[in-house]
Formats: structure tokens, C-alpha cells, sequence
């Protein structure tokens, strides 16, 4: 069975074939929704926790099918219900440690001191799109110029690597960021609807 492309559809088959729906909503999304919980200064066993019963409540098959498209973005959704799953831990740790009767100190919670913003949030997404984008291009030969560049190497260093003069270097990691611009609008449009792509865009390109 193959996947159209937007996730909205893809959610919308989650009656036909919940396992692979569900499994395909965890890979796309788990790493940016894990990084953004750590930076809410939760220990990192506590945060896979927290992780797992986000993606328990997203791919809920009521909670999909009653999933509305229109009154957002699945970004935006999943933010929403990421920040519910944090504050449920935290009352419950609270309630925990009241039941002990233990002295709580700020500390013991591990809340950072400035959380996290939905703009840091929005920074990890882009940083999961493109690490996913780069792994659909591996294949594409001008893409080892613009990763030799992100590994911190000069465009002399890469010339010599990929025995190429250093001008067709340049020319690579030119057509590199394009065709890695192009894939992320492309991976954009599977979780935003076709009118909501163009603002999408514009929102996380400052991120890039």
C-alpha cells in the first residue's frame, strides 16, 4: 500500500491501516517533539516517557479520525498536544511528591529557567525536515558538496574530496540548496493543506 502524499490523508486512511499510519506519524515527527520535552529541562528518561504519551494520544484512531484539517496545522496540533502531556507530567510530579510529603524545590523539577518558545519548537521541526530531506537526496551527487559544507569543510577542502575544480563546487552546493529548498516545501505540503503551504513556508524559512 502506498501513502498519498499529505499526512491529512494519510490520517484519514487510519481506519483501512492504523498500525502503518501510526507508525509513519511516529518517524516523521518523534524527533522534534523529544528534543523540544528535553528542553523543558525534563531528564532525559522522563522525556521519552513524556515522548511515548504524546504519540499514544496522536495516534489514538478516535483521536485521528476526529482530526480537523481545517483548524490548523498537524504542526501546530501536535504542539498543542505535546504541551498538554508536559503539564499533565509535571502536575503529577508535583502530586506525587506531595503525597510523600517532601519539600519541593523548583529544582527537583528540573524546570528550565527560560522555557523553551513555539518558535524553538518551530526550529526543531526545521531541523527534523531537513536532516529527513537531506536523507531523501543522499543519492543525488551534488548533495555531497552542500553535507561536506555543513561538516564544516572549505570549498577548497571539498574540491579536492570530490576531485572537482573549486568553481563547480560552488555551482554543486548552489543547485544543492535549491534541490534541498524544494524537498522541504515538498515535505511541507504532506502535513499542510495546498492553501496553507505558501504561509508555512514563509514561517519556517526564517529557520533555515
Amino acid at each position: 500500500m502506498e501513502f498519498p502524499t499529505s499526512i491529512w490523508s494519510v490520517i484519514l486512511s487510519i481506519r483501512q491501516d492504523p498500525d502503518r499510519v501510526k507508525e509513519r506519524i511516529v518517524r516523521l515527527y518523534q524527533q522534534p517533539v523529544f528534543d523540544f520535552i528535553r528542553r523543558q529541562g525534563l531528564r532525559h528518561e522522563d522525556a521519552e516517557d513524556v515522548a511515548q504519551e504524546v504519540f499514544v494520544r496522536i495516534c489514538r484512531e478516535e483521536f485521528l479520525v476526529k482530526a480537523d484539517r481545517q483548524k490548523g496545522k498537524f504542526r501546530t496540533l501536535l504542539l498543542a498536544v505535546t504541551k498538554n502531556v508536559i503539564a499533565c507530567f509535571r502536575r503529577f510530579e508535583l502530586s506525587e511528591r506531595r503525597d510523600r510529603r517532601r519539600q519541593i524545590a523548583l529544582g527537583d523539577l528540573d524546570v528550565p529557567a527560560d522555557p523553551p518558545s513555539d518558535d524553538e519548537f518551530d526550529l526543531l521541526w526545521v531541523k527534523n525536515l531537513v536532516a529527513q530531506a537531506m536523507e531523501h537526496l543522499k543519492d543525488d551527487p551534488v548533495m555531497t558538496a552542500l553535507r561536506l559544507q555543513l561538516e564544516g569543510k572549505s570549498y577548497q577542502e571539498i574540491s579536492e574530496a570530490m576531485q572537482k575544480q573549486v568553481h563547480d563546487v560552488t555551482n554543486y552546493i548552489h543547485r544543492a540548496k535549491e534541490r534541498l529548498r524544494r524537498e522541504i516545501e515538498r515535505m511541507i505540503g504532506q502535513y499542510s493543506t495546498k492553501e496553507d503551504v505558501a504561509s508555512e513556508v514563509s514561517a519556517l524559512v526564517k529557520h533555515l
